[in-house]
């Protein structure tokens, strides 16, 4: 609206951003990810199509919303005193385990996005490279710290982590909404078992 003030602005513009999501959430839910049209989407959002495309102008755009949602939830979910200079190790770990309870409070909805994922042939849109980013950069400060061996690459390493990461979501959402073939949260912890003592050091 002409003259409305900035703040009010973008307010509403996230009001709506967030009410098209939770419809879109909510039909991926009901009826999958791909079965879902814009149509849909638009009218359990109460708004016009055309502004539905606006703000989501592909329906991989509300899996790239998703992954950034969870990343937001699971960084913010960090205790101060992890978010402010932890041990590398330590950060990463309970990164995961912050994701972990994201992935299995959430199981059904992970379920549908990660299986239109793979139904539309690869990620959504940047997902990956934004998880490996959030990674890239806990490594690297974890190298400039001396926590992080001197010779690994914190882009190669993150790289490791986020294949490691999804390969075992992938198997994760094997079965039914209601049970999961294991434990996501002991899968990680022996994921990162695996990794991390090889990270670790001076070399």
């Amino acid at each position: 609206m002409a003259g409305e003030p900035d703040g009010r602005r973008e307010r509403r513009w996230q009001e709506v951003h967030d009410r098209i999501y939770h419809a879109a959430v909510e039909l991926f839910l009901a009826k999958g990810f791909l079965a879902t049209s814009y149509d849909e989407i638009a009218e359990r959002a109460d708004v016009a199509r055309k502004t539905a495309f606006n703000h989501y102008p592909r329906k991989r755009h509300f899996g790239a919303e998703w992954g950034h949602r969870r990343r937001s939830q699971a960084e913010g979910a960090l205790r101060p005193d992890l978010a402010e200079g932890a041990e590398t190790t330590v950060l990463l770990r309970h990164y995961f385990e912050q994701l972990a309870k994201i992935n299995v409070a959430e199981r059904p909805l992970t379920r549908r996005m990660l299986s239109a994922w793979r139904e539309s042939g690869g990620p959504f849109d940047t997902d990956l490279g934004e998880l490996a980013g959030v990674f890239t950069e806990m490594l690297a400060d974890g190298q400039r710290r001396g926590q992080i061996r001197r010779d690994a690459d914190p882009r190669r390493a993150a790289t490791l982590l986020y294949s490691a990461y999804f390969g075992t979501l992938f198997d994760w959402i094997e079965g039914t909404d209601e049970d999961p073939p294991f434990d996501l949260q002991d899968a990680f912890t022996f994921l990162l078992d695996i990794v991390l003592p090889g990270l670790h050091g001076t070399r």
